[in-house]
């Protein structure tokens, strides 16, 4: 079978495969870290990461001129459409690495060479070494998480998280809550208000090393699904950071999230879409070997429709996802309205495909035995975290209007 209808070239091709061939010796451990308590998995998930410096896979969207492999959404999107496929968590702990670096990634676009050299050229070396940078990206926190997208009119959130100007350094005080990679991180990439009369016009965007003195994990979260990706609650008391560390000043905080989500929005689609698709699968093995009424199961119309509409869902999916993908490559500035829509229907075909999965293989699909209630679980994820759902529907409604 086919693994895409979408025409990606060979050359992507070739990356997925290698990805997911790479992703499926671990598979064994992944589905051990999905039974286990949440916080004892770690260490575990840190050498996973480490596991992936053999096909350099954190480096794969670091330029060409850092050392990187010189893909960006498009290859993203397939590297974590491969990595769900196995695994949705372990997929959301490589996006976190990214997520962090991306806006570094979009600075050093926008003509900021000198970000390359401090971070991102460290970041390949390291990955090189066998030892690569974990990155988180922090903007949630407990009082605020879709109002860093959308500010209603009239109101202003309640953010907790500000830095001040003290002599050479920023202090930086707060919370941030719901971190992917927050636990595990060595750089955490924060936003922060500098000035509260000022609001999020006044937002910047600094990189946090988390040996710095004042930072702090203060729990790992307990997860329905995704339970390969470390969730934290972070707190930064009196953090004292250098000029070096300030990647955004003042007044373009706001900008670099909004180009950040138009840039990762699409790829979360790649997530939901190896979930979909495994889940689908799923189905069709059970149903060629399950057999009812002296037939095969799939031998019955009402499971063959079943099928056949799971793959119609998939394949829009699909077309929507990487026809996005692909035109965050070459548009500027990135059309967040699209990858928002992206994200969006795959993560609701990915819901979708996994509920009628269950259904097919019936109380099988149930248990915990079958990796299917795992998919269900770890699909419901991608319609909550990059933006919600509807906070998406939003954005696009206000692009549109």
């Amino acid at each position: 079978m086919r693994t895409h209808s979408y025409p990606l070239s060979e050359e992507l091709l070739n990356l997925y495969n290698t990805v997911r061939e790479f992703m499926a010796k671990y598979e064994p451990l992944l589905l051990r870290l999905d039974r286990v308590q949440h916080d004892t998995i770690l260490d575990s998930v840190k050498s996973l990461l480490r596991e992936t410096s053999k096909i350099r896979l954190l480096s794969l969207l670091i330029p060409r001129d850092h050392g990187g492999a010189g893909y960006f959404t498009l290859g993203a999107t397939v590297a974590l459409e491969a990595i769900a496929y196995v695994d949705a968590g372990f997929a959301t702990t490589v996006g976190a690495v990214w997520l962090g670096l991306l806006p570094v990634v979009v600075s050093n676009m926008l003509g900021r060479g000198d970000v390359g050299e401090r971070w991102l050229k460290p970041f390949t070396e390291a990955d090189a070494r066998g030892e690569p940078q974990i990155w988180a990206f922090a903007i949630t926190e407990p009082t605020a998480g879709s109002d860093y997208e959308r500010i209603e009119p009239g109101s202003e959130p309640e953010f907790l998280t500000y830095a001040r100007r003290e002599g050479e350094y920023w202090v930086l005080n707060g919370r941030k809550m719901f971190i992917s990679n927050g636990p595990i991180a060595d750089y955490v990439t924060v936003f922060a208000l500098t000035d509260k009369s000022k609001g999020v016009s006044s937002m910047a965007c600094f990189i946090v090393p988390s040996n710095v003195e004042g930072f702090k994990v203060l729990s790992v979260i307990d997860k329905m699904g995704h339970r390969s990706s470390p969730t934290g609650e972070l707190a930064f008391d009196n953090v004292r950071l250098r000029d070096e560390n300030l990647l955004c000043p003042p007044g373009l905080g706001w900008d670099m999230i909004q180009f950040t989500l138009s840039y990762s929005r699409a790829p979360v689609g790649g997530i939901a879409l190896g979930i979909a698709k495994r889940a689908f699968h799923e189905a069709i093995r059970y149903a060629r070997t399950r057999v009812q009424g002296g037939r095969r199961i799939i031998e019955h119309q009402i499971i063959r429709e079943k099928i056949a509409n799971m793959y119609i869902s998939i394949a829009a999916a699909e077309s929507l996802v990487y026809s996005v993908s692909s035109r965050l490559e070459s548009e500027f500035p990135p059309p967040l309205e699209d990858s928002s829509a992206a994200k969006v229907f795959a993560s609701n075909v990915a819901v979708s495909v996994a509920l009628e999965a269950i259904q097919v293989m019936g109380g099988y699909g149930y248990a915990k035995d079958m990796i299917v209630e795992k998919l269900l679980r770890d699909a419901k994820l991608t319609q909550i975290y990059e933006g919600t759902n509807e906070i998406n529907i939003l954005t696009i409604s206000d692009k549109i209007v």
